[in-house]
């Protein structure tokens, strides 16, 4: 997704997208993308290796939360609460 950055900061500013939901992120602890304007959850794969995954892309100004995560082996799930 780093390779994509500057492409998805375009689609969301040219198409006005309030959340983006992003499956196959291959993001670990270390490695993930940060947007301005936007807050990032993401869920990386259990075993910290880059591949899988998901992530949800919200603008700064929607209240919001977290909920749990998913993270096993077969599936990775991000979840919110946008109030």
């Amino acid at each position: 997704m780093q390779s994509h950055k500057e492409e998805i900061k375009l689609f969301l500013t040219q198409n006005f997208i309030d959340i983006l939901l992003i499956s196959e992120t291959q993001f670990t602890n270390k490695n993930y993308v940060s947007i301005p304007r936007y807050k990032l959850y993401f869920t990386s794969h259990p075993d910290g290796t880059a591949h899988q995954g998901t992530a949800i892309l919200i603008k700064e100004t929607i209240e919001n939360y977290e909920l749990l995560k998913y993270e096993e082996d077969s599936i990775q799930a991000t979840s919110i609460k946008v109030k």
